[in-house]
């Protein structure tokens, strides 16, 4: 999950050759990469790849997605090596999702920015994706399955969680836009971006919805076509907000 590869041992996506799509972990150099295909520790075979077959530019998308992948087609091999060696990949990247998730709640990150993140509750796994992936980008964030404890005020938490963010991330969908909750999070920050004259709400387009005619002149960002270049522009407009 960041630039280059080379030396940084640890979990990498292979983007060329036979195995491209699959994860990896990236243990040595012997003048090509070695990469076991799993968790070294399982004994899973590994590869000889060239370096530039490897990267560990991926998102926390990449990682479900595979896994996700993985699991739906696992039990319809036959070779009961093969069947090994994707159970290895999946357990391997399940176990670092799990790891980010620990991550997110022991390592909040302040680098300027706090964002909250308005959605529906129908919509909770991709935007938990997204914010795992903010996260890992050094934007600290503000959402509801990991900022409300058991007992606390949901309404108290979450007017917090508006007062101390910077923006609000309105992620627009089927079902959020019919969702009075999510209507009455965006509104009262558009109150403030009206009164301060500066951007405070950035929307976030999650699929083929109708977005709400208050917010039609917003510039939005799609996530619904591709995943790694709406992050790419959502972490660039934050980052150059904040530096204004």
């Amino acid at each position: 999950m960041s630039d280059g590869c080379y030396g940084e041992f640890g979990i990498v996506k292979i983007i060329k050759g036979p195995y491209k799509g699959r994860f990896g972990y990236y243990d040595d150099d012997d003048g090509r990469a070695i990469v076991y295909l799993g968790d070294m520790f399982d004994g899973v075979d590994y590869i000889l790849i060239n370096h530039n077959y490897i990267t560990n530019d991926y998102t926390v998308n990449d990682l479900q997605e595979r896994s996700n992948e993985i699991g739906r087609t696992l039990w319809i091999h036959d070779n009961e090596a093969e069947k090994y060696q994707l159970l290895a990949e999946k357990t391997m990247i399940d176990q670092e999702l799990l790891a980010l998730h620990e991550k997110y709640l022991d390592n909040k990150k302040l680098e300027g920015i706090k964002v909250f993140l308005s959605h529906s509750s129908l919509d909770k796994r991709k935007v938990v994706t997204v914010a795992l992936d903010l996260q890992e980008r050094g934007i600290d964030t503000w959402l509801d399955a990991y900022d409300i404890l058991p007992g606390e005020s949901i309404v108290d938490k979450i007017n917090d969680g508006l007062t101390n963010s910077n923006f609000i991330l309105l992620f627009l969908s089927k079902n959020s836009v019919k969702s009075n909750w999510v209507k009455k999070e965006w509104e009262s920050m558009l109150w403030d971006e009206i009164n301060t004259g500066k951007t405070k709400i950035i929307p976030i387009k999650l699929d083929d919805c109708e977005i709400p005619k208050i917010l039609q002149t917003k510039k939005y960002i799609d996530f619904s076509y591709d995943y790694n270049s709406g992050l790419f522009l959502l972490v660039d407009a934050l980052k150059r907000y904040i530096q204004k």
